[in-house]
């Protein structure tokens, strides 16, 4: 016969087991990196890399000098594929485009390499399961409002690559990650805005329940491949501009390349903007807010200097249906999806386990 004692010391230890193996990964499957954050000791961890390849001519003499300086390859086929940041800087040397497993936030049709590349990328940087089954949510877009694709095809590739790496994984949107990240003091209701490579992800939450969520196709990579056709420049090259010097506080001593990245991100800016404020107008179930709501953006989009200067200009000029409170960056505007996501996991797996975790 079992005891409610018993069963309750075993769930306890079950849940002491789950504490101290740290149980639980959150996945940020981004067009431009992929982030896997948990929890090492009680501390936050983070890896991450960079969501791309480059082929070169394959040889004994190439292999060599990239395992002498631990560069990141493949083969398949008879080809050889560099993967991660060293991919980026071996498209510049080579004066040639970056190739994308990703593109617009899915995995891209165009690339018959993706499968493989994606999936190796992901191994790379969540590694091994702690337990047989772990849970690890991941990323997905929002179904976007302004291109003709779905999610589907999408979220569940990635789910099959994270199962036959032996995870349990749980899908959530993009969003809603950044929400649980960065509005724990609001009881999750609010506004978190995504600025990724490929898309723009927005949702609205009530009590961490999502009541608007869309996705766009325009962001990062839009903003490099428009400023490349007008300058005749790789959009690898505007990328790493982009990444490395651009201050959008700085219009006077500007590249340029700088100033075509700055026409872009105003327009890009405006685009969401405009693009929210159709969506909450036009949605009758809208929920009638009793105090402003507190607004987060996220992204690797948004990391040059003044991007949140220029996102609370073109704001102002913006009415949505309900009050504007706060408008803030995220903490680690690179980890929030990330971070979110393992927020997510950690907490289902309180609720599998039957105990408490402490606070991320």
């Amino acid at each position: 016969m079992v005891t409610k004692t018993g069963a309750k010391n075993r769930r306890a230890k079950r849940a002491e087991a789950t504490v101290e193996k740290d149980l639980g990964k959150g996945l940020d499957v981004g067009t431009a990196f992929i982030y896997c954050a948990e929890r090492e000791k009680g501390n936050i961890v983070f890896r991450r890399q960079r969501d791309a390849f480059f082929n070169i001519e394959p040889g004994d003499f190439t292999k060599k000098m990239l395992n002498k300086i631990n560069v990141k390859y493949i083969e398949k086929d008879g080809s050889l594929y560099v993967i991660g940041d060293e991919a980026m800087e071996m498209a510049n040397i080579f004066h040639r485009e970056l190739r994308r497993p990703l593109r617009k936030g899915v995995i891209s049709p165009s690339e018959k390499e993706s499968l493989p590349m994606i999936e190796l990328i992901i191994q790379s940087v969540i590694g091994r399961p702690k337990c047989k089954g772990e849970i690890v949510y991941y990323s997905v877009p929002a179904a976007p409002l302004d291109a003709d694709f779905d999610i589907i095809y999408h979220e569940n590739i990635v789910k099959r690559f994270l199962e036959k790496a032996g995870y349990t994984p749980k899908p959530i949107n993009e969003g809603m990650g950044i929400i649980f990240s960065e509005l724990a003091d609001e009881e999750f209701t609010g506004i978190g805005i995504s600025f990724g490579a490929g898309m723009v992800n927005m949702c609205l939450s009530y009590m961490s329940v999502p009541v608007v969520s869309f996705s766009l196709s325009k962001s990062g990579d839009w903003i490099d491949e428009q400023v490349g056709i007008a300058l005749g420049e790789t959009a690898s090259r505007v990328c790493e501009v982009k990444e490395k010097s651009l201050d959008l506080t700085n219009v006077k001593t500007q590249s340029h390349i700088e100033t075509a990245l700055a026409i872009y991100y105003d327009n890009l800016i405006n685009y969401v903007l405009k693009s929210i404020k159709q969506e909450f107008d036009n949605n009758p179930k809208l929920p009638r807010f009793t105090k402003p709501v507190t607004l987060v953006i996220s992204g690797g989009t948004t990391m040059p200097k003044g991007f949140l200067v220029k996102f609370n200009k073109a704001l102002s000029q913006v009415k949505f249906p309900m009050e504007i409170g706060k408008v803030k960056m995220a903490s680690s505007p690179l980890h929030a999806v990330a971070r979110g996501t393992l927020i997510a996991a950690i907490t289902d797996q309180e609720r599998l386990e039957g105990g408490p975790h402490p606070s991320v």
